[in-house]
Parts: C-alpha cells; sequence; structure tokens
C-alpha cells in the first residue's frame, strides 16, 4: 500500500495561487475599502471580494445598551484590522494600507482599555481586579430574549 501524500497539486500554479485571495499589492483608492462597519456586517473588508449570497443581505445589529456599543465598535475595528493583517501576510510592501492596519490596531487597543476599564476584561489577558463575574449579571438575565 501506498502511504505518500502526492503534493504535484501545489506547484500547479493554476490550482494554487494565495495571491488571488487578496487584490494586488497596488495603491488602492480608498474607496475600494467598505468602512470598518460595513465590512464587520458583510464579512469582508475588500468591496471587489465581496459577493452576496443570493438575496441575502446583512442583518442591520442595533446595540441597545453603552455596553454593546462600545463592544460592536471594537468588533468592528478590530475585524478590519485582521483584515487587513491577512492582506498583509501576503503584501507586506503594501506601506498604505500597513499604515492603515496600524491605525486601526491603535483604535482597537484603545477601544478595549476603554471597554475594559468600564464594563471588566474582554479576555484572560485583561486586568482584573476581582474575580466577581460569576456574580454578575449574564447575557440572557433580565432581557426579553
Amino acid at each position: 500500500m501506498n502511504n505518500k501524500i502526492n503534493y504535484d497539486w501545489i506547484r500547479n500554479e493554476n490550482l494554487y495561487q494565495p495571491t488571488n485571495f487578496y487584490p494586488s499589492p497596488m495603491p488602492l483608492p480608498e474607496n475600494n475599502l467598505f468602512n470598518p462597519t460595513e465590512a464587520f456586517l458583510k464579512g469582508n473588508l475588500w468591496k471587489e471580494l465581496y459577493s452576496p449570497y443570493k438575496n441575502y443581505q446583512p442583518a442591520t445589529l442595533t446595540p441597545q445598551t453603552e455596553q454593546e456599543k462600545c463592544l460592536y465598535e471594537l468588533s468592528a475595528i478590530a475585524f478590519a484590522a485582521h483584515e487587513l493583517n491577512l492582506y498583509l501576510d501576503l503584501h507586506p510592501e503594501d506601506q498604505s494600507m500597513f499604515l492603515l492596519f496600524r491605525d486601526y490596531e491603535q483604535k482597537a487597543n484603545r477601544l478595549v482599555e476603554e471597554y475594559e476599564k468600564k464594563y471588566g476584561p474582554l479576555t484572560i489577558n485583561g486586568e482584573m481586579t476581582s474575580f466577581n463575574w460569576v456574580s454578575s449579571t449574564w447575557p440572557w438575565e433580565g432581557r426579553n430574549v
């Protein structure tokens, strides 16, 4: 029995081209990118790569509280930064996208800091002053779910 894996398909340039996943590294006008909130809702920062599924329209999310609003804004900015991070993995020389990435990264870090000061840690890496999370209100408590 032959247990060797055939990797010949990797060598076929027509089948596997990672640079096709993201636009080419040329100066992109600002209007080629969705804003972070729209990108978060559509799941794609790049307008030219977005392809809606059939007649699907992304749901409009409406934060109900100040905490939800902060988390929503943080999620959108962090999503945009992550998308740019993936792009820069393939196009590290694209300085304009790198600068935009740094801007989103700094905004996301600032929003995490603000959120954690008001509402407590988001991750295990967040600064904890106590371990009372279990006694606070859970997301499904006190709402009409």
